[in-house]
């Protein structure tokens, strides 16, 4: 690892390493090593953001290391992808190490993949990174076909761990938990990277084919018929809402300066140059957590975009930036669609319970804005959340239909550890043990909707909550409209959205921690002192 990231990726505070109880340390012994990535995608999008950042820091620093990918796509073929076909998959690519990317509500449905592997391949280590391990780090760890589990930002943390299992570097792998031969837990701190330009912008070809990029699925909202390359231009969210994973990073973060993360705007559109140019990419998503997160930032970036990308693009935005000046400006840069999150269309709800401190009328002016610069708006809204009512999900329903999106989209609430509403639902008793079905987004496949916490009957009954989610799932059918017609393609082609709907293989009884987490999109409202600065977004 270069001295740099040495410097940065090194626990200060920590036990004695034991290296003789490692069971891995030095254990690829080939000159080559084959590192395995993986991550589960029930909706079929076949881009993972973390996986392209990592692959690039390894092919740049570590060209003895020979990343791969192997996803898990059921959707593709469901019998392809079973755990044991999976297995076989997976054996077949002769992995040194397997490394998942794993988000919260994934954690379950991939369990029996963990186990089918180390059956076949006992003597190879399996790595999990993404929000399961950040957020749920005792759960992973616990798991018996774990050795390993990434606790934070992962690049640094990737080049220990090749250089750990080579035993060129003595000492644990930094930015990892190791399970040990006694079963004892070997940790060490997260690793938090607060300057990027330290970092290789991703490497998407680790997700082409042979036919390039011509049957990747890179995308769920984009236009059919163009590639639709998904790009982020920093990391981090300045915003604590009380259902978003971002809010237990953003705490333990320890420099809040350095939380808020963006590349140099010019170097960031080179880079899109080169994608553009080399992968022929037609229509540009940013999914940064927060595409605002840094005005400067967006102010130049805008204004660099315009001049030499020429693509449509879609971004994350905050109701209460979007006047008339800023809409125009991003239809200017070429701005497509822009996606924001309503959650709750209920103030006092909204405010109260979800940290979101925006009124209705901003959610109605800045969707008109949003319409009269000639934007497609896409919300996303929250049902079923604890201590929700019947009339608080009407009012969601009812604030969508006033503002008429181009797309609205609705996700079942699922209760992420770590965050402050799902400890208002440990607190008021919500939280299921032994729930077997949780629809991460609408249930359209099985047009039935279900509580994926206790019923308050009081509050709002399942029959209730079914009923109001079907004339969601209606106005969601007859409303949504979203078009990518433009001067060069007369034929106007709507976006066919996967239900992202799975089934729980739990037993009858499992813990408390059942209730299985999803990282809503969404950014939260929190700091007065950046809504004031983004109030005259563009005449400052």
């Amino acid at each position: 690892m270069n001295s740099k990231a040495d410097l940065i990726a090194v626990s200060k505070e920590r036990a004695p390493y034991p290296q003789a109880k490692s069971r891995w340390f030095g254990s690829v012994k080939s000159e080559t090593l084959r590192l395995v990535f993986s991550f589960y995608s029930p909706d079929g999008n076949e881009i993972a953001m973390p996986i392209a950042s990592m692959s690039a820091y390894l092919k740049r620093d570590f060209p003895w290391v020979e990343p791969v990918l192997e996803p898990v796509l059921p959707l593709r073929d469901a019998e392809k992808y079973s755990p044991e076909n999976y297995a076989r998959l997976m054996q077949a690519q002769k992995p040194d190490v397997i490394a998942f990317s794993i988000m919260s509500p994934h954690w379950y449905p991939m369990e029996p993949y963990f186990e089918e592997l180390k059956k076949l391949m006992p003597d190879v280590p399996i790595v999990i990174g993404g929000y399961q391990a950040m957020l749920s780090q005792e759960q992973t760890i616990e798991n018996p076909n774990v050795d390993y589990i990434c606790v934070g930002d992962g690049e640094y943390a990737i080049g220990n761990i090749v250089q750990h299992l080579r035993g060129s570097k003595d000492g644990p792998a930094d930015g990892m938990w190791e399970k040990l031969i006694d079963g004892e837990i070997y940790k060490t701190e997260p690793h938090q990277i607060g300057d990027l330009a330290a970092l290789p912008f991703p490497d998407y070809d680790i997700f082409s084919k042979e036919d390039g990029f011509k049957d990747v699925n890179s995308s769920i909202f984009g236009p059919k018929g163009k590639l639709v390359l998904p790009v982020m231009t920093g990391r981090g969210c300045p915003y604590r809402c009380t259902y978003c994973c971002n809010t237990p990073i953003l705490e333990g973060w320890k420099s809040k300066k350095t939380f808020l993360r963006k590349y140099d705007p010019e170097e960031m559109v080179n880079e899109l140059i080169r994608l553009r140019d080399k992968y022929n990419v037609g229509y540009f998503e940013f999914w940064d957590e927060l595409f605002l997160s840094n005005l400067k930032f967006v102010r130049a970036f805008f204004e660099i975009y315009k001049e030499k990308i020429h693509l449509p693009f879609s971004i994350n935005s905050r109701v209460e930036v979007m006047n008339e000046e800023f809409c125009r400006t991003a239809a200017e840069a070429g701005c497509h669609t822009i996606w924001f999150g309503i959650e709750s269309g209920d103030e006092q709800y909204r405010s109260k319970m979800l940290g979101r401190k925006m009124t209705n009328q901003q959610v109605i002016d800045a969707a008109a804005n949003c319409k009269k610069a000639g934007i497609n708006r896409l919300t996303f809204n929250i049902v079923g959340m604890p201590l929700e009512t019947a009339d608080n999900m009407r009012e969601t329903l009812k604030l969508n239909q006033t503002i008429a999106p181009e797309h609205f989209f609705f996700f079942p609430y699922i209760p992420l550890r770590g965050t402050p509403l799902y400890e208002t639902a440990k607190k008021e008793g919500l939280l299921l043990t032994n729930k077997k079905n949780l629809h991460y987004l609408s249930a359209a496949n099985d047009r039935q909707f279900t509580l994926n916490m206790k019923e308050c009957p009081e509050l709002l009954s399942a029959e209730e909550y079914n009923e109001i989610c079907m004339q969601m799932l209606a106005f969601q059918e007859a409303n949504n409209r979203l078009s990518y017609t433009d001067e060069n393609d007369p034929v106007e082609e709507k976006p066919t959205v996967q239900d992202k709907s799975f089934e729980l293989r739990a037993d009858d009884e499992v813990s408390e921690e059942a209730a299985v987490a999803v990282e809503q999109i969404a950014a939260q409202e929190n700091q007065k002192s950046f809504l004031q600065s983004v109030k005259n977004f563009f005449r400052s």
